[in-house]
């Protein structure tokens, strides 16, 4: 059963990826001519939103949840090299986060900026911590 799977994974794995994760989305989306685009693309205005803190909070919290899921797939199909982990995250990267992208910026018209940039930001993102992941012993 799939829940046999949660006692053999590497928690600790599981939290130093998540916090990979975090940190590359934050200086990823910092970066000021990629967070400029993103701002315009997705209509965001920073002075107009809601708690930073929140987001921030929602964010990790989303990021550990998927982290977890990733962890279950790597452990289910026996990722265990840097390859392992590359492959695994660019198939997850473009598979749910390319597309789920391009999906959101069909329906939300927000532009092929919006798009890339969230895109981008899943396959490295997802390659990131396939990776932490298929290697930590």
């Amino acid at each position: 059963m799939i829940t046999d799977f949660f006692s053999e994974l590497n928690w600790l794995a599981v939290a130093v990826a998540a916090v990979a994760w975090f940190a590359f989305s934050a200086i990823w989306y910092s970066v000021p001519a990629m967070s400029k685009a993103w701002q315009e693309s997705a209509r965001v205005n920073p002075e107009e939103g809601g708690s930073f803190a929140v987001a921030l909070v929602t964010s990790f919290l989303c990021y550990v949840a998927t982290t977890i899921v990733i962890a279950l797939i790597a452990a289910g199909i026996g990722a265990s090299t840097f390859a392992d982990g590359v492959a695994l995250g660019v198939t997850l990267g473009v598979g749910f986060g390319v597309a789920s992208a391009l999906v959101s910026q069909v329906y939300e018209n927000k532009g092929t900026d919006y798009w890339l940039i969230n895109g981008l930001n899943a396959v490295i993102s997802l390659t990131i911590v396939s990776v932490i992941l298929s290697v930590w012993d």
